[in-house]
């Protein structure tokens, strides 16, 4: 099957370059920018001019790799300028985390097969991106035909296929949002709070990075909540009160987040079971004070 690519930036390379190296076709690249389409084409060893048009005759899927508010412009430009023998029948596949099928309704209406096929993963990386498409979780939601499809690309890129609804997106989108996007707060957050307390910079994040590796290593072995360790999961709630007092002290922008990560944490320590009623009790007035 051959595959075409709107968007030739961090994640269309990647997907790009995976899709070659598993043997599939990619019959055309287009990208706003004539200069990233070349480059990727070069990358993938293939000759085709830089046309959404040529893009989507040439090929039997296209993964609309674009920002989440372009989908909808390129679907629309797409429904109205292509002929529609060449857009009927045909995967339409966007690759956005929160954008439902329903944004490629005018594809649809022509006959084409539409889903949103998004990789649980972050491409921060333009020359390696495409690694990480290998053993890699990817949520669905559409029609029964691009499923199928993305069931097909899933299998030899040797990853999973998640079903999500079309209501329950947005919740899906804002969990990988809060594991991905804020854990960088948070790490931002944590290196405040060192610098205030006189560390270098530098320093700040060097020493506590391995905790934060540790820590995801911990989860994937153990489970998120056995992974839990630190004073609330030993119910210390004394060293938890001095942590609030230095926080509205010191640097009392963080100390209502820190009391609200704590209550949440809290339910994890409870869950496990680590702590007793009474210490889960004198926690509870400290965090939610």
């Amino acid at each position: 099957m051959n595959v075409g690519i709107i968007g030739a930036g961090r994640l269309g390379s990647a997907f790009a370059v995976a899709l070659n190296k598993i043997g599939a076709c990619v019959g055309g690249i287009y990208s706003r920018s004539e200069e990233s389409s070349r480059l990727l084409c070069r990358k993938v060893g293939i000759e085709t001019e830089n046309s959404m048009e040529a893009a989507v005759r040439n090929s039997d899927a296209i993964l609309l790799a674009v920002s989440d508010n372009h989908i909808g412009n390129v679907a629309a430009e797409i429904a109205s300028c292509i002929n529609k023998k060449y857009i009927e029948g045909k995967i339409f596949l966007h690759l956005s985390g929160a954008l439902t099928s329903e944004i490629l309704k005018p594809l649809e209406d022509l006959g084409a097969f539409t889903g949103s096929f998004h990789p649980i993963q972050t491409f921060a990386d333009r020359d390696n991106g495409w690694k990480k498409l290998f053993n890699c979780f990817f949520g669905f939601e559409g029609c029964i035909e691009a499923k199928k499809y993305a069931e097909a690309i899933v299998e030899k890129l040797e990853g999973k296929l998640i079903l999500i609804e079309k209501e329950q997106k947005n919740l899906y989108h804002a969990a990988a949002c809060i594991i991905s996007n804020y854990t960088v707060t948070l790490f931002h957050i944590m290196h405040q709070l060192l610098v205030k307390a006189g560390m270098d910079e530098n320093t700040a994040a060097d020493a506590f990075l391995p905790l934060l590796k540790n820590t995801v290593d911990n989860i994937e072995k153990l489970g998120y909540i056995n992974a839990l360790t630190g004073p609330i999961s030993r119910g210390d709630h004394k060293v938890i009160e001095k942590h609030i007092d230095s926080l509205l002290k010191e640097i009392p922008e963080y100390e209502a987040i820190y009391r609200m990560l704590g209550k949440y944490t809290l339910d994890v320590a409870d869950k496990r079971g680590s702590i007793s009623n009474e210490d889960k009790k004198k926690l509870i007035e400290l965090l939610e004070t």
